[in-house]
């Protein structure tokens, strides 16, 4: 008798194929208490950013276009040049097209005064109103000459032509004037943070843009735009402004940290038990280990670096006359030893701090079990590490971009009815909403510019309020992506534990009681909890019918 095949059912994809289970992150990483997490880190970033700025000296600001510039030297697009150099002379310009803007609109009477005060970036406010006083006073001409021009036009059509050319003369003297306002405030120079911080969301910008192009290895392509964020920038204020980095670095680190930390916490639980903790519980649990999440990712840079340092000290013996090389060459073999060992560390690091966070987030244990564990499962499954966080920069890169343009069709689509229902003119005779609130761009860019010089102060107001309401929503998409980073990695983390050490998904370690967290609608089980497991029971089985008694 031939044997019956047998018939498959169904097919559990996350256990055939772990990665899939990367493809939850995008549902863990919309729960609101993540993304309110992470807006609350972008704007710690962002004001202290802004106060180090505000505080920090004119004369080591950046120049207006700096990291651009830096960027072209870097490539070779401006050789022979460096970057103090560059400074430099585009300061000197400055100074020089400043003096020449004082003395053109009086503010400066001799040549010498002018020099003087450009030097000394005084007079800023003096001469921005004169700007706008000669900007008011052509404005004034234009309608004063064209209403002459329409009254004797012979006919309608003739008139209209004459208004529609006197706003094109009204909104050039307000472009220009805006042209000449910013030149002038170049004599200020650039928030180091300020600086950065556009440059950084220029190249994400650009990121997306060639996504939708699908351009990714063409120059100026999706490959040099996150090349140039991860090392452009960076590398500029670490090299450049070497103080300012350091105590940003530590800001930074503080805020990334804390909510971030929170952020894994809240990750690692909805994870493993499908269940979710309160922002409070994930804070305190960031607080309790912020010196283990601060620490976790400078233990390994400080390893390297002081290796490195007592290389250097030792190799100053080559120094000495006739002995010294002999004695180096001698001893080269222990430096080749340091190198190594910096090199793991190094590698290490690239690989596995992705994993510092969650594995303290899972674990509740401290920085060294985290460098541990990091370093342990990168070295031990290589590929299998690359692979996952292969699908999930590919699998992040599509719901970024999803999440991307629907808050972009969102802005689109109420500054569109918005507009439908206003018809005020703004003094630069463009349509008022479009001078409070630009329309997005057709390119998918959410940020924007507003030329307040061209509203009244109601106008200013309201205009100020829609921008802090519109950045508002568009920081949610950079707390989308933190939530997302997190959520993935925690994700990660469970599988490559489960891959090395051969530990279930749903063992988290927990601190607070079974009453304390949220729970999801499930089957009903009886859960007993312990400080660093989760034990599950069943419920017992209901005992078996009784026969009925025979009569």
């Amino acid at each position: 008798m031939a044997e019956e095949g047998q018939v498959v059912r169904g097919i559990n994809w996350r256990q055939t194929f772990p990665f899939t289970n990367i493809f939850r992150a995008f549902r863990v990483a919309i729960h609101l208490s993540k993304l309110a997490l992470g807006l609350a880190l972008l704007l710690c970033i962002y004001c202290g950013g802004r106060i180090l700025d505000s505080v920090w000296p004119a004369t080591a600001r950046a120049i207006p276009g700096e990291v651009s510039s830096y960027e072209g030297i870097r490539g070779g697009q401006l050789a022979n040049i460096s970057l103090p150099a560059w400074r430099e002379q585009r300061r000197a310009e400055i100074q020089q097209n400043y003096a020449h803007m004082l003395q053109q609109y009086g503010v400066a009477k001799t040549d010498d005064e002018a020099a003087t005060d450009a030097k000394e970036r005084k007079h800023l406010g003096e001469l921005i109103d004169a700007i706008n006083n000669e900007r008011q006073d052509n404005v004034t001409k234009i309608n004063n000459d064209y209403a002459d021009q329409a009254r004797n036009a012979p006919d309608a059509a003739a008139r209209g032509e004459v208004e529609r050319t006197r706003d094109a003369a009204i909104t050039d003297a307000y472009a220009q004037a805006a042209v000449e306002r910013a030149a002038a405030r170049d004599i200020e120079g650039q928030g180091l943070f300020n600086c950065f911080f556009q440059y950084e969301i220029h190249e994400v910008n650009d990121v997306v843009m060639n996504v939708l192009r699908n351009s990714w290895l063409a120059p100026g392509g999706v490959t040099d735009h996150v090349y140039n964020f991860f090392a452009i920038g960076p590398i500029w204020l670490i090299w450049h402004h070497t103080v300012y980095f350091i105590l940003f670095a530590v800001w930074f680190l503080i805020c990334w940290a804390l909510f971030g930390g929170a952020i894994s916490r809240i990750a690692a639980v909805h994870v493993a038990r499908d269940e979710k903790i309160s922002v409070r519980q994930a804070m305190n649990f960031a607080v309790g280990k912020l010196l283990s999440f601060a620490s976790a990712p400078v233990i390994p840079i400080l390893i390297v670096i002081v290796v490195g340092l007592l290389v250097a000290l030792v190799a100053l013996i080559g120094n000495i006359p006739f002995l010294g090389p002999i004695i180096i060459g001698a001893m080269f073999v222990l430096a080749l030893l340091a190198g190594f060992v910096m090199t793991l560390v190094v590698l290490g690091t690239a690989g596995g701090f992705n994993l510092m966070y969650p594995t303290i987030a899972v674990e509740g244990s401290d920085s060294f079990d985290a460098i541990s564990r990091s370093f342990s499962y990168v070295y031990a499954r290589p590929w299998r590490m690359l692979f996952y966080t292969a699908v999930a920069v590919g699998y992040g890169a599509a719901t970024y971009l999803f999440v991307h343009l629907f808050i972009w069709l969102m802005l689109v689509l109420t500054h569109h009815f918005v507009n439908m229902g206003l018809f005020t003119i703004a003094g630069n005779g463009h349509e008022l909403l479009s001078v409070m609130w630009p329309s997005p761009s057709m390119t998918g860019r959410l940020s924007y510019w507003v030329d307040y010089s061209a509203l009244t102060a109601g106008q200013k107001i309201g205009a100020l309020m829609i921008n802090c309401w519109v950045m508002l929503l568009v920081a949610f998409l950079g707390a989308f992506a933190i939530s997302l980073y997190f959520s993935a990695n925690t994700i990660i983390y469970f599988l490559m534990r489960g891959e090395v050490d051969s530990t279930e998904m749903d063992d988290v370690y927990l601190e607070q009681s079974e009453d304390d967290i949220e729970p999801t609608p499930a089957p009903a089980v009886a859960v007993a909890v312990t400080e660093t497991t989760v034990v599950v029971a069943s419920p017992p089985s209901p005992p078996p019918p009784v026969p009925p008694a025979v009569t």
